[in-house]
């Protein structure tokens, strides 16, 4: 068992508190009085684990045996059958059940009845002492279960008698009749305080169920934060090294296509690469050879596709210059004619500068002189 203190909660509110501090399964203190009860403040790293014993007169045990259920489920069972045994008023009890005490026995479990006004009092007792407990156990279930007769033994002030169907506290008049010539087993100090660390680790039945489970605390968790940053951190730095390596090797592609560009274009050219920039030279031959601008090509065709489609126009004449310019020579029927030329070229992505067009009989003649914009 981890470190934990064990608070025996008095049953009535004058009665004296008592106190263990185990380290492991060992006890390593002891006290009585509240005002002794060890701190457990998130600075206390001796502490782990705070659980209280509720006393066995404070409540009635039953071993109950219900089938497979939800916990919410098995809860509103276990408490109808304890309210046909009390005349209190079903709300004003609280029902716990607890895990089965034997595999063999899978469908019988423990079960405490109390009143839910004594939970709320004890729970408002621990919390005024800055106490939120993991668990309260009943007393009696921290006695071993034997496996005949019954077992005895001192807890917080009261003498708790376990049966292997029973838990009670001692009575001089009641117990006797309960017990009978049952075989009665009494626990030294040192076999309790064993059997007392062992149920608080493992509580067989907690009474922190439904209204009164223990609430969660949420916390951060910063080891997981700073893995998760660390994971982060791994993956944005994955993330630029691949994004590095690829603007590495695009660079690469790009410088080996140009330098496969300027060694085919210094093949190209008459007298090898020995002239200067040979992909610059070669540009500035095709260009020479094509003419600049767009090219004779393309402007020549655009000025075809103009001119057919206005009728009554004809191209009487054309100069294409090696800045990429070309003149057209023109005649139309009328000036509307010579317009409806000019915006088709412009539409063309070409700039358009008309002369003066002069009258010729029945047609006027001029020229356009069209270069790329």
């Amino acid at each position: 068992m981890s470190n934990a203190l064990v608070l025996f909660l008095p049953e009535r509110p004058e009665s004296v508190w008592r106190w263990l501090r185990f380290a492991g399964d060992a006890v390593v203190g002891r006290g009585e009085g509240a005002e002794t009860i060890p701190a457990t403040s998130a600075d206390s790293a001796e502490i782990e684990r705070v659980v209280a014993v509720a006393p066995a007169g404070a409540m009635t045990l039953d071993w109950a045996e219900l089938p497979k259920l939800a916990p919410a489920q098995a809860r509103a069972a276990a408490k109808l059958l304890a309210s046909e045994n009390t005349i209190q008023p079903a709300d004003a009890l609280h029902v716990a059940l607890g895990e089965p005490d034997d595999k063999a026995e899978a469908g019988v479990r423990p079960m405490a009845t109390l009143d839910a006004a004594r939970m709320s009092a004890w729970l408002a007792a621990l919390q005024a002492r800055g106490l939120d407990p993991d668990a309260i156990v009943p007393a009696a279930l921290l006695l071993p279960r034997p496996e005949t007769g019954f077992v005895r033994g001192a807890l917080g002030g009261e003498v708790v008698v376990r049966g292997r169907d029973s838990g009670f506290v001692e009575d001089p008049q009641l117990a006797p009749l309960l017990i009978g010539d049952a075989p009665t087993d009494t626990l030294d100090s040192e076999a309790l305080e064993r059997a007392i660390a062992a149920g608080v680790a493992d509580p067989p039945l907690d009474l922190r169920q439904g209204a009164f489970a223990r609430r969660r605390r949420w916390a951060i968790d910063w080891k997981q934060v700073r893995r998760l940053i660390t994971i982060g951190v791994a993956i944005a730095g994955a993330t630029l090294a691949i994004s590095l390596a690829l603007i590495l090797r695009y660079t690469l592609a790009a410088d080996g296509l140009e330098r496969r560009a300027e060694v085919a274009a210094a093949e190209a050219l008459p007298g090898g690469a020995g002239q200067g920039n040979a992909v610059a030279l070669l540009d500035e031959r095709l260009a020479g050879m094509r003419g600049g601008g767009y090219g004779f090509s393309i402007t020549a065709g655009a000025v075809f596709a103009a001119v057919e489609a206005v009728p009554a126009v004809d191209l009487n004449a054309m100069t294409f210059e090696r800045d990429g310019t070309m003149k057209l020579t023109l005649s139309a029927g009328t000036g509307p004619e010579v317009e409806a030329v000019k915006a088709r070229l412009e539409a063309l992505g070409l700039r358009v500068v008309p002369s003066v067009f002069q009258q010729s009989g029945d047609r006027i003649n001029g020229d356009l002189t069209v270069a790329p914009r």
